[in-house]
Order: C-alpha cells, then structure tokens, then sequence
C-alpha cells in the first residue's frame, strides 16, 4: 500500500526512493533534485527530452513516488518549494560563522521529522505494532550508527512491559537469530538497509520463522527484501556529515511513536510495566 501523500513530500521521496528506480527514473530524479524550480516550469515532452528518458519514463517515475502523474507531483512540489521552513542548507561551508553553522544543523535536523512524515507509511507503523503487541519475544538488531537507535527501541519495548532484548555483537545477533520462536519478531535498525552484520541476522531469524521489522533510509535495498514489515524514513545523510545526529533523530522519532501506539494498543499492560519501572527507579534513587 502507498503511503498517504502529505504536504513537503516530493524531494523526501526522491531521496528515500531512489536506490529502487529504474536507471531512466533515476536520471528524471536527479534532474529534480538538481533543479526543482525548473522541472516546475517544464511541460512532460520538455523535461523528457532533458532527461534523455520518454514521456511514459518521466509518468513511470511520478507513479513511483506514489503520484498519480506528473501534474499531481507538481502541485505538490509548487507548495513545497513555496514553503520557506521547506528550505534547507544541509551543507556547512568553511566559511560560515557560528551562528549560520548552528542554524545549518539544526534546519537539517528539523528537515529529518519533515522527510520522517514524508515517506513514512502508516500502515507499515500499524502492522510492526500489531506483531509487536503479540509477539512472545522481540530482539532488536543494530550496528555502527544505528546502534543508539536500536538500544532505546529495546529500552521503549521493556519499559512496556513487552519481553524485549537486544542484540548489537556480530557473531551474537546470528545466534540469537537462530534460536527465534515462531512468531518471534526480529526488529532491525539499519540506515543503509545492506549492513552485513544485521542481513545475516534477518536472514537467520527468517530461517527460524520468525518475524521481521525493518527500520530503514532507503526503499530497495536488502533489508528491505528480508523484512516481512519495512519503515522507511526518508532522512539521508549529506556529504558534510555522513551518519549525522539527523538520521538518528528521524529514526528515533519513530521508536517513539511506535511506542506510544504499542502503550495505547494495550493500556493495562503499559501502566502495569511503567509502575514498575518507576519503583526501581525510586529504590535505586534511594540507594544513591
């Protein structure tokens, strides 16, 4: 199912989707990214023959990103480009003072929940809560810069009284991959969507019939073709900073709210499981 098209969603789903486009789309979204405002200007035979692709390539491609053809895209991407808090400077240059560095990277990390809520779909959030709720276990799975993200989606399912675990070693993930119960749910965190240490733990946890969600940047990638439920977030890195804090707070942003549905799903369980962490934590309180 296609997510629902929401306002500042074009040049996020260009970004998010294009390791998945045919090479022709590919050139019609390059052309976008490098120049929005004048594919704007451009009628389909024009920007075609721009392209060096066929008007029914340049059709293929609006339909990809979930348009229904270029006329729709364009309305979308007039309001987006209109939009002034749309408009960020991702890259820092050597030349920028401290204030407009500050500003830079904040836009950009602001721009991250913009392209979250841009490519999100939320019938992927509605099904990985749905196995969630129900599974007997959950181990999270993470390397490198996604680990941070996977270690507070663990923290967020205990607290929940959910039985969660977590797994970020190489040679542990697979192991603890092989022995998944069915219906168990392997929930991977992986920017790129091809980090070897987390595919071979959703290849195992596949094997031994459990579930898997994947939390990811990029449609089309291997992640992507191992996971029953895929959620992308659209929030790229730039050149300046490659794993940027940006990515990780989209993908927290939805541990978040993965969260709070997972609380709302089950309130009883929710409450019950929260008592008690607030009665550890009083206790520890007490031993400091």
């Amino acid at each position: 199912m296609e997510p629902e098209v929401v306002r500042g969603t074009v040049l996020a789903r260009v970004r998010a989707s294009h390791p998945q486009l045919s090479p022709a789309e590919r050139r019609v979204a390059d052309m976008l990214e490098a120049a929005a405002s004048r594919v704007l200007r451009l009628p389909i035979h024009s920007l075609a023959a721009e392209a060096d692709v066929s008007e029914a390539t340049v059709v293929r491609f609006c339909r990809s990103l979930g348009y229904g053809g270029l006329r729709e895209l364009k309305l979308e991407l007039a309001g987006e480009l209109r939009a002034p808090a749309q408009v960020v400077h991702r890259s820092v240059e050597p030349a920028d003072d401290m204030l407009t560095l500050v500003t830079k990277v904040l836009r950009s990390d602001m721009q991250a929940i913009e392209d979250a809520l841009a490519t999100l779909d939320a019938s992927a959030i509605e099904a990985a809560v749905a196995l969630l709720s129900q599974a007997p276990r959950i181990v999270c799975y993470g390397s490198g810069s996604s680990v941070a993200v996977t270690q507070e989606a663990f923290y967020r399912f205990l607290r929940l009284g959910l039985p969660a675990a977590v797994e970020t070693n190489w040679h542990m993930q697979a192991t603890s991959a092989v022995h998944l119960p069915p219906g168990a749910v392997a929930f991977a965190v992986s920017r790129t969507g091809k980090t070897a240490q987390t595919l071979s733990a959703l290849r195992w946890a596949r094997r031994a019939g459990a579930k898997t969600v994947v939390l990811t940047s990029y449609r089309g990638r291997p992640a992507g073709a191992l996971a029953d439920i895929e959620i992308v977030v659209g929030a790229p890195d730039d050149s300046v900073r490659p794993e940027s804090v940006a990515t990780r707070i989209a993908h927290l942003a939805v541990i978040d709210a993965i969260s709070v549905a997972l609380a709302m799903r089950d309130p009883a369980r929710a409450s019950a499981a929260l008592l008690v962490d607030e009665e550890i934590s009083r206790e520890v309180e007490e031993r400091e």
